[in-house]
């Protein structure tokens, strides 16, 4: 009977016992979490860093940006305005999401909204700031909350191995360029030199020459003072306005050293967020830069 006993308990000792963690937010409010099971991952590069972690099975929810690697996941709608109501009805252990997406006008209350109802909300550093140090800061907080330190030191060796690449690739000479978001041929707009397309070309050597910070309407005039060699468009911005001749039309473009020469290229539709996979979209740019601009 004391065999059987002493064999229980020591049974009991043995346990795996689950692992917690005080998680200290970009807000300055410690977070404790234990084994999350249900999360809500707001933003694309959350999503994209916890599969990378190999925890995507935690998430239950995201936003619309939310999808990639592809997936199944249910969203609870746009980012910029996300519903309190939709997020507790997945009954998340953990809601986690970037400052820049509690930061939009229709979300400033979200997070007051989630605490008062009883759901733990991590907030990470914003996702279109702080380049690829920014990136490994929120891998590093992710880590934490999963226990998984290893696997991030992994990908930050990932991402430090492709970095190296991209300073061997990029043009000796820095090209001048402009990040275009376009939704039509008649809605455009310049972006300047904050948020995820800046950091994207200057990691991949080129010089952002929009002479303002946000962001400013596509004009024939706007952009004649400009003149850039290279104009960088999102994929669907692209194809949205017709392709390279739809872009040569759209006002000014044509009349710009990158109109003359043809140089427009194309950036995964994410790019405005700083995620994961910026040092092989950099690699990539710097490569066709390289290519175009001379060795």
């Amino acid at each position: 009977m004391h065999k059987i006993l002493k064999t229980a308990l020591l049974s009991l000792v043995l346990l795996p016992v689950a692992s917690a963690a005080s998680v200290k937010g970009a807000d300055g409010v410690t977070v404790e979490v234990t084994n999350p099971k249900r999360v809500v991952a707001l933003n694309g590069t959350t999503v994209e860093l916890i599969y990378r972690l190999g925890k995507q099975n935690t998430i239950v929810g995201t936003d619309i940006t939310g999808t990639y690697p592809p997936n199944k996941i249910p969203s609870v709608g746009h980012w910029a305005q996300l519903p309190a109501e939709g997020i507790i009805s997945l009954k998340p252990d953990l809601v986690i999401g970037p400052a820049d997406n509690f930061a939009t006008p229709k979300n400033t209350t979200l997070v007051q909204q989630l605490r008062a109802a009883g759901v733990k909300v991590l907030v990470l550093p914003a996702s279109d700031t702080g380049g690829l140090d920014g990136v490994k800061t929120r891998l590093n907080l992710l880590a934490q909350v999963y226990g998984v330190p290893s696997a991030a030191n992994a990908l930050s060796k990932s991402f430090d191995t492709t970095l190296a690449a991209v300073k061997a690739n990029r043009p000796k000479v820095a090209p001048r360029v402009i990040f275009l978001y376009a939704h039509s041929p008649s809605d455009a707009t310049i972006y300047g030199t904050e948020g995820g397309a800046n950091e994207l070309i200057e990691l991949a050597g080129g010089k952002n020459v929009a002479p303002f910070k946000d962001t400013k309407p596509l004009t024939a005039e706007a952009l004649a003072a400009i003149n850039p060699d290279a104009i960088i468009m999102l994929e669907r911005g692209l194809a949205a306005v017709g392709g390279m001749e739809g872009v040569l039309k759209m006002p000014g473009v044509a009349q710009t050293n990158a109109g003359k020469n043809r140089r427009i290229y194309t950036v995964d539709n994410s790019i405005r967020w700083i995620g994961p996979r910026l040092p092989e979209f950099a690699l990539k740019l710097a490569r066709e830069w390289k290519e175009d601009f001379g060795r």
